[in-house]
Order: C-alpha cells, then structure tokens, then sequence
C-alpha cells in the first residue's frame, strides 16, 4: 500500500531566496468566501464580502513566497491582516479556511489567547469582528506545493482586544 506524505503548515517567519514559480493555479472565490463564512457564522461573526484588491495583494504575495518556496509574513507595518499556508499536494483555499479553523480548539476566549506552545492567530483573523473583506490566492512552488495567501480588511489580532 503507496501513502503520500501531505504536509500542511500554517507558519509567520521565514528566508526569501529566488528560484522559478509555476503556473497560477485559480482560486474558486465563491468556495473561498464560503468557506470564510462557514467559519464565522459559528461564531456568529457578519459574512465577510470579497475583494479583489486585497486578492490583488494576496496574488503577489503569493508568488514571491512561491519563488522561493518559504514562508513569510510581509514585514513592517501593513495596513491588513494575513493569513498563510502551505501545503505539499494541490489544496483549495476552503481547506486552508478548515485548518485555520481548526485552531479554534486552542484559543482561550476567556483569557483570549492560545493554549501554550499552539497557534490559534490565524483562526481569531478570520473571525475576527472588525473584518469585513477578504481576498485569497495562491501559487505553486517549483516543487509542486502550494502556497494560499489570504489578506483582511481591517486587520485582526490587535493586542487585548478579543476577535468576537
């Protein structure tokens, strides 16, 4: 019996080298959105709506991280939030939104952080109250993973203040 190693990772920090990107591959925006929504209705968190502006931002996010396959958050102060994940077999943008998700079981709303040594930041940005726009992309690396980008609009994850 033949099993593929599928790694997913969802991570902030990382080294920029260049190498060749390959083909964009599409997003579906309507499973993307969907799958954004899915997860805040839970939360009973207003839909979030698309934008092709921050898919703009997500696309060439996504193919810089691409071109060296390693990721990394844009650096500095920028004016939304950002979601990142990569994945070593083909993957939809609704199932990056599911593993974000599922870090829900590691945030403490009570004391509104992540049980130690978890990740959890990347679920409390998409349901986080504030937001209201969304746009996800994503590209392939040379090796065949690929890498969703996700930016929001206004961002999330301000420091003691809780997502809903």
């Amino acid at each position: 019996m033949l099993m593929k190693l599928i790694t997913v990772v969802s991570i902030s920090l990382g080294v920029a080298l260049i190498s060749p990107v390959l083909a964009n591959p599409s997003v579906n925006k309507a499973q993307a959105l969907q799958a954004h929504n899915s997860l805040r209705a839970k939360d009973r968190q207003r839909p979030l709506q698309w934008s092709n502006d921050l898919e703009s931002i997500s696309q060439k996010w996504a193919n810089q991280l691409a071109s060296s396959c390693k990721m990394y958050h844009h650096q500095g102060q920028i004016p939304f939030g950002e979601n990142l994940f990569y994945s070593s077999v083909p993957a939809t943008v609704g199932q990056a939104v599911n593993a974000w998700g599922d870090e829900k079981k590691s945030y403490n709303y009570q004391q509104n952080r992540c049980q130690p040594g978890k990740q959890c930041g990347h679920y409390t940005q998409v349901v986080w109250k504030g937001t209201t726009d969304v746009g996800c992309a994503k590209q392939s690396c040379s090796n065949g993973a690929e890498i969703v980008v996700c930016s929001y609009f206004p961002a999330g994850n301000i420091v003691g203040a809780r997502p809903y």
